[in-house]
């Protein structure tokens, strides 16, 4: 049903830009801001996802290697 959807809004913005230039400054102001709107979506589920300051695994993992290493007196891993 959302497909059909938007198949048929798609087809009504096509329409717009046999309209004159009113309509195709409708038609692109319209997907700019789709745009900047998925942008900021993406945004806030980044935040929500990955939290500020967080380290991954690997870089657990690495930290841990170097440091065995450091104790085992072979320093030749640069960081």
């Amino acid at each position: 049903m959302k497909l059909l959807l938007s198949i048929i809004i798609a087809g009504l913005l096509g329409i717009l830009v046999f309209m004159g230039p009113m309509s195709i400054y409708v038609l692109f102001s319209i997907i700019v801001g789709v745009i900047f709107r998925s942008f900021v979506l993406l945004n806030d589920i980044l935040k929500q996802v990955v939290p500020v300051g967080s380290r991954d695994r690997v870089q657990v993992a690495y930290d841990k290697y170097v440091q065995e290493k450091e104790a085992n007196g072979n320093v030749y891993i640069k960081k």
